[in-house]
């Protein structure tokens, strides 16, 4: 499955800090394959850093990825300030944004983009 991640308000440095952080977090390296893309729903973005993608192997693999954006994003927090900086994940026609980083946050991002028929 494809999931796209975008950092709100990124010129390009924050996504390439997400995507280094995902590719380093074992729950989701192991499962995942991630690249760089345009985001040709925003419009005249036009960099190749607009958003990171994702390829899970499994629905279980997403509840993974959207913990890992969330420990991201607070580690963003000192310099984006408090919660660190908004994402945007979007799976399909389903776009959630993470602008917290509570269990609860996470699971609505997770139930949101789920399909049914997802193993979870």
């Amino acid at each position: 499955m494809l999931v796209q991640v975008r950092v709100v308000g990124d010129e390009g440095c924050e996504v390439a800090s997400l995507q280094r952080w995902l590719a380093l977090d074992p729950d989701v390296s192991g499962g995942t394959a991630t690249s760089y893309a345009e985001d040709a729903t925003v419009g005249a973005m036009g960099s190749t850093l607009d958003v990171v993608n994702v390829v899970l192997s499994n629905g279980i693999g997403l509840g993974g990825l959207v913990v890992a954006i969330a420990g991201w994003r607070r580690s963003r927090a000192p310099m984006a300030g408090p919660g660190g900086p908004d994402i945007v994940i979007r799976r399909g026609d389903v776009e959630v944004v993470l602008s917290g980083a509570t269990e609860a946050d996470i699971g609505r991002a997770v139930r949101a983009l789920e399909e049914p028929g997802d193993p979870a």
